[in-house]
């Protein structure tokens, strides 16, 4: 899909956290909405050893604001290390709007 839709799309957010996974404990999607607040979705890894996480969008309300998001991955380990990348920003339209 080309562009991401406030409350429509169903995407899957896909990250690459260039680190090894093994002895992860937790894993994390951190967003920052259009309107400053901070939310996170759980979740899965992928490839444990290229360190491919990722989360299904499937709830509406999961991408509920249109405008610029920030994007970034979080990575607790089983010896209480925590590991955080570097976020990507992906703009969010308004159905109708492109």
């Amino acid at each position: 899909m080309k562009y991401l839709f406030r409350a429509r799309s169903k995407l899957r957010i896909l990250i690459d956290t260039h680190c090894d996974l093994s002895g992860y404990v937790d894993v994390k999607i951190w967003a920052r909405k259009p309107d400053g607040n901070v939310v996170n979705f759980q979740a899965v890894v992928k490839d444990t050893e290229k360190g491919i996480i990722f989360y299904d969008v499937i709830d509406e309300n999961d991408i509920d604001l249109s405008g610029w998001w920030l994007f970034w991955p979080e990575v607790i380990f089983d010896d209480d290390r925590t590991a955080c990348g570097r976020a990507c920003k992906i703009f969010a339209h308004e159905t109708g709007a492109v």
